[in-house]
């Protein structure tokens, strides 16, 4: 099988020799490639979608890989648990809900050692609650495939301090490396950025609100970092 480059630069993030958890895995695509390099000794793979889990089936027959993978059908982490896995993959959710699957399984993160998340938007939110509940993002990096763009972040337990705003927007293991897609990265957000501050300006009363006040103070400052590049 053949990892397109987000998925690719997930399973880079996989510690060797670990136990994983796929969550939303899909057509277990990734989970089956972890095991067939050795990366991953195992592999649980969860899907709310009965769908997704008969096609992870397939995939784990096809390959011969039944008793290396588990395919388990289940909302979050609620197919795990305590202690079954050392790694977790979630990729392909929005951030603010890859933070709420995780908030809601504390006894199942306590035996975790990486986290690695592939948010499709709402990238802040999620470095936010990580850095909040004594996650350290160690490292980061940016993808490109199908003409997106993709964020993925490696988190270890540890307690590091919170970045600032615009760096949490950005990621700053990706601005500390210069990433080579940070400069595509940065020029997205402040051209998205910039269509809602002019959306924003044509209502009054959206001018004089906190939310306008707070946008237009982090597009100066993407655009600050953008400069400094």
């Amino acid at each position: 099988m053949q990892l397109d480059e987000r998925l690719a630069a997930i399973a880079a993030f996989v510690p060797h020799g670990t136990a994983v958890a796929d969550i939303g895995a899909d057509h277990a695509y990734l989970a089956a490639t972890l095991v067939m390099k050795g990366i991953a000794q195992r592999a649980v793979v969860g899907d709310l979608s009965a769908g997704a889990c008969a096609a992870a089936r397939r995939t784990t027959i096809a390959q011969r890989l039944t008793r290396e993978i588990d395919v388990r059908q289940g909302d979050g982490l609620s197919v795990l648990t305590p202690g079954e896995a050392e790694s977790i993959v979630i990729a392909g959710m929005g951030g603010a809900l890859i933070a709420e699957i995780l908030a809601g399984a504390p006894a199942i993160l306590s035996s975790v050692q990486t986290l690695v998340l592939q948010p499709m938007n709402g990238a802040a939110k999620l470095r936010r609650w990580l850095y909040t509940n004594n996650w350290d993002i160690v490292d980061e990096t940016l993808a490109r495939a199908g003409g997106h763009l993709y964020e993925i972040i490696r988190a270890e337990h540890g307690a590091a301090e919170m970045p600032d705003d615009v760096l949490l927007h950005i990621g700053a293991r990706l601005y500390e490396k210069r990433d080579p897609l940070l400069h595509e990265h940065i020029e997205g957000k402040i051209v998205k950025l910039t269509r809602v501050v002019e959306g924003m300006n044509a209502s009054e009363k959206a001018r004089h609100g906190k939310e306008y006040r707070d946008t237009v103070s982090r597009l100066a400052a993407l655009r600050t970092l953008f400069a400094l590049l």
